[in-house]
C-alpha cells in the first residue's frame, strides 16, 4: 500500500529524509527550549536572566561572547568582594557568594548614541552583572539595565547585549 501523504512517500522513499527530519527536530526543540528557558525576570531598572550552573563558566562564557563581537571589557568591578568586605563595618549582611560586574562598549553603539544625544554618554559603558546568591549558589544570574525605551538608539545596544546572555547560557 503506498501512502497518500506527500510527506509519508518522501521519507518512506528517501532515507534520507528520515536522517534529516529527525536530525533537524531535535534542533528545533533545542531552539524553542532555549528561548523559553532564558527569558528575563523584569526587576525595576533590570532584566536578570538566570541559569544553573557554575559560576566561572558562566563567567567565562559571557567574556568570550563579548569578546567575539569585538568588544573589549574595560573593568571587572569585584562587587562581591566589596560588599563582603564592608558587610560588618555597616552592619550589612552577605548576599551573593560570587559577583562581578563586567563594564564594555561597542564602538559603533556608542557613537550612535552620543552623535544623538552627547548626554548619553552616562549609558556606555554597559554594565552586566553576573553573580549568585549566598543561599543558592547554584544558581547563577546574569543582569543588565532594563531598555531605555525613550531612547531609540539605545535599541541595539540593547540588542547586543541580550545576544550576549543568550549565546553563554545557551553554553551551559
Amino acid at each position: 500500500m503506498k501512502p497518500t501523504c506527500f510527506a509519508a512517500r518522501f521519507f518512506l522513499s528517501c532515507p534520507l529524509g528520515i536522517l534529516l527530519f529527525l536530525g533537524l527536530l531535535p534542533l528545533a526543540v533545542l531552539a524553542e527550549n532555549v528561548a523559553a528557558q532564558f527569558k528575563p525576570l523584569k526587576s525595576g531598572g533590570a532584566w536578570v536572566y538566570s541559569v544553573d550552573a557554575d559560576f566561572d563558566d558562566v563567567k567565562e562564557s559571557l567574556v568570550e561572547s563579548i569578546e567575539s563581537r569585538g568588544m573589549v571589557i574595560s573593568y571587572v568591578s569585584h562587587a562581591e568582594s566589596m560588599l563582603a568586605r564592608t558587610a560588618s563595618t555597616i552592619g550589612g549582611k552577605v548576599v551573593y557568594s560570587d559577583a562581578e560586574v563586567l563594564l564594555f562598549c561597542k564602538a559603533n553603539l556608542a557613537h550612535r548614541l552620543v552623535e544623538a544625544n552627547p548626554h548619553h554618554l552616562v549609558l556606555c559603558p554597559y554594565a552586566m552583572s553576573v553573580y549568585a546568591l549566598f543561599d543558592q549558589p547554584a544558581r547563577i544570574y546574569v543582569g543588565i539595565r532594563a531598555p531605555q525605551t525613550q531612547v531609540a538608539e539605545y535599541r541595539a545596544v540593547h540588542e547586543l547585549l541580550v545576544g550576549v546572555i543568550a549565546e553563554a547560557l545557551a553554553e551551559q
